[in-house]
């Protein structure tokens, strides 16, 4: 068996042990990238270690303690409140008016930026009882969406990468699919996970308002403590009252956001090499430094179990990229002898490495392997084969194992994570196959009829 093998079979163990022996994955992944890495690839320590995320670690570390500060003050719980006025008994466009906030925040710059509108979009969540996966899949659905402009990290990388590549490029083509892709996936967990009930709520608390506001000797009682009833029976929303003053100090971590998102955009168009965890975390130990006793309790906040997961999931993979056999398993999709069918291998590919590492990543080194599929006579010429590969690397980042996935885990309630990292990870995964199957239908298989 060669060494390649034995790391993919290591890689399939450690998830089959995780699951049988509920062992943490993040520990058994760091071990095994210890031990595989060291004792079987033979490659020094501070190589494997090398493979460690920082980068990403740090984007969940500071954003997951800037928050915590928030939500220990209070501040969190003061924009929920106040988001139900603005709001009102509307709830079913909540996560719609999510997905579009996310979706242009992820546009500008790096679709990290979007990772600060999380939080906010998982308490909005919580307060109207909305269910955690479809708001998780949501903000996931943004941030890949807008990821794929023009004008942020990934897609400029994909347009790099292609035309360096000689394969003809449309980047606003791509943007566009990318967010026509990602809004039906968006409308699909709408009403898997419990959207006609948030229309009937909606519904329910319109029919209460112009009930309360018609002439007397309708239904009495119109001042609306939000106890009416629909056909559903679920409560209906109403606009709280005037919400509670912030003192100075919780003024301040409320500025501390927006101060976040715009500094990050600033150092990012003066080509700063800043991470943006780096400018949370900076604003979170000011925070704490004003306030110790708060700093101090918000730590409790930070999700070091998913820090750890995604910290020893990267670094294995890491490990499998190094030692070639991501390259291996890319070879063998280009000998597959019909195009479409390499294709789909090389897009479920793309998937299941994402779900664990980098997706820019992994594009860059697919994207090349495309070209003797895409030139005159290698079988998928002028079609969208490209755009496919983007949008299928992209779907699975909802998975808990990358960055965008534990950061929406980390941002849910506590009592919340557990079924939330469960039903992330079905998502994310069955989006290894299902994005390369709707994605292919719809951009290459026209083409090769045409």
């Amino acid at each position: 068996m060669s060494v390649e093998l034995v790391a993919l079979v290591v890689l399939v163990a450690v998830f089959a042990l995780s699951a049988i022996r509920n062992v943490h994955m993040g520990a058994l992944a760091l071990v095994a990238a210890l031990l595989v890495g060291v004792l079987v690839v033979g490659e020094s320590l501070d190589d494997v270690l090398g493979g460690f995320p920082v980068d990403a670690l740090l984007i969940l570390l500071g954003i997951t303690y800037l928050f915590g500060i928030a939500r220990e003050t209070g501040v969190i719980d003061w924009l929920v409140d106040r988001s139900v006025g603005l709001i009102g008994d509307r709830v079913a466009l909540i996560p719609w008016a999510m997905f579009v906030i996310g979706t242009l925040v992820a546009c500008l710059g790096t679709s990290h930026a979007a990772f600060t509108i999380v939080p906010i979009a998982m308490s909005l969540a919580h307060k109207h009882k909305i269910h955690s996966t479809m708001m998780g899949i949501v903000m996931s659905s943004a941030i890949v969406g807008g990821a794929l402009a023009p004008t942020s990290i990934n897609g400029i990388t994909v347009m790099t990468v292609a035309r360096a590549s000689g394969i003809p490029y449309n980047p606003g083509l791509m943007f566009g699919l990318s967010v026509g892709i990602n809004t039906v996936v968006v409308l699909v967990a709408f009403f898997l996970f419990g959207g006609r009930e948030l229309i009937a709520r909606t519904r329910a608390a319109g029919a209460a308002r112009a009930s309360a506001s018609a002439p007397a000797g309708g239904v009495g009682g119109a001042h609306g403590t939000g106890a009416g009833h629909g056909s559903s029976g679920a409560a209906v929303l109403t606009a709280p009252a005037t919400a509670t003053r912030l003192g100075a100090y919780q003024l301040v971590v409320l500025v501390s956001i927006p101060v976040l998102i715009v500094g990050f955009f600033t150092i990012t168009l003066l080509d700063v090499d800043l991470n943006l965890g780096a400018v949370a975390l900076t604003l979170a130990v000011f925070l704490a430094f004003v306030k110790p006793d708060v700093g101090r309790a918000s730590l409790a906040r930070v999700d070091w179990n998913t820090i750890l997961l995604l910290g020893g999931i990267i670094t294995y993979v890491g490990v499998l990229t190094r030692l070639g056999a991501i390259d291996q398993l890319g070879e063998v999709a280009r000998s597959v002898s019909s195009p479409l069918l390499a294709a789909f291998v090389i897009c479920v590919i793309a998937g299941l490495v994402s779900a664990f590492a980098s997706t820019i990543g992994i594009l860059g080194a697919l994207i090349p392997l495309a070209v003797p599929l895409l030139v005159p006579g290698g079988g998928l010429e002028m079609t969208g084969f490209i755009y496919a590969l983007a949008i299928s690397a992209s779907l699975v980042d909802c998975a808990p194992f990358g960055t965008t996935g534990a950061t929406i885990v980390a941002s849910g309630v506590e009592e919340d994570r557990p079924r939330l990292y469960r039903h992330l990870t079905r998502w994310g995964l069955s989006m290894v196959v299902i994005g390369p199957v709707v994605t292919l239908l719809l951009f290459v298989v026209p083409f090769l009829w045409a």
